[in-house]
């Protein structure tokens, strides 16, 4: 799965654009926070799906501004965006922050432990917000709760806010964060893993 590729085929399919136009909308919508593209990333990728042959682009010029590459999606583009949509709706979802959660046996338990109060904090305002965006949402949306995207996001962080919290008290009990001696150990424990049998210990390694 490529979310670069998903997102810049999305936008190009709902609208012709620039390089300059996508990078507008994705700081508009936000996207360079949660779906950490760069500048450099866009007119990378684009580059890239021009010569794959999933867009098309073609100079234009407004006045006396200079010339632009405005791109277009081709039918092999339109076919790789709705792959993309597919896979992202139901494949695995490598969350970065699991990967954290897992090697949780390397860090200084006080200092990680703080690092994530303090993203507690942030997920706690997006929280905030996110709420009052669904609240001033205008009435009627498709999914009755609310604004389908805004609830989603608004659940997932609800549930990130959780484990964070869990994640938290974990660290900041001696006892227990003496047991993190490896990647898997938030599952078992240290002494309890070792009491797993070979076939299911191989099986989550």
């Amino acid at each position: 799965m490529d979310r670069y590729d998903l997102v810049l085929l999305g936008f190009i399919a709902e609208k012709e654009s620039s390089g300059y136009d996508i990078v507008t909308t994705i700081k508009r919508r936000e996207l360079d926070r949660w779906a950490k593209i760069s500048t450099s990333t866009v007119y990378h990728r684009l580059l890239k799906l021009e010569k794959s042959g999933h867009v098309v682009g073609r100079a234009e010029r407004d006045g006396g501004r200079p010339e632009r590459i405005i791109y277009a999606i081709t039918d092999n583009g339109r076919k790789r965006l709705r792959e993309e949509v597919v896979e992202h709706l139901v494949g695995f979802n490598d969350d970065p922050r699991q990967l954290g959660f897992a090697f949780l046996f390397a860090t200084d338990a006080q200092d990680a432990a703080q690092r994530l109060a303090d993203h507690a904090g942030e997920l706690e305002a997006q929280l905030a917000t996110i709420e009052a965006m669904i609240r001033d949402e205008p009435r009627p949306t498709l999914y009755e709760p609310g604004p389908f995207l805004n609830c989603m996001s608004r659940d997932h962080i609800a549930v990130e806010l959780k484990y964070t919290r869990a994640a938290i008290e974990i660290l900041r009990d001696p006892l227990k964060s003496a047991k993190l001696d490896g990647w898997f150990y938030l599952n078992f424990g240290n002494r309890d893993f070792q009491k797993v049998p070979t076939d299911a210990s191989a099986a989550v390694h």
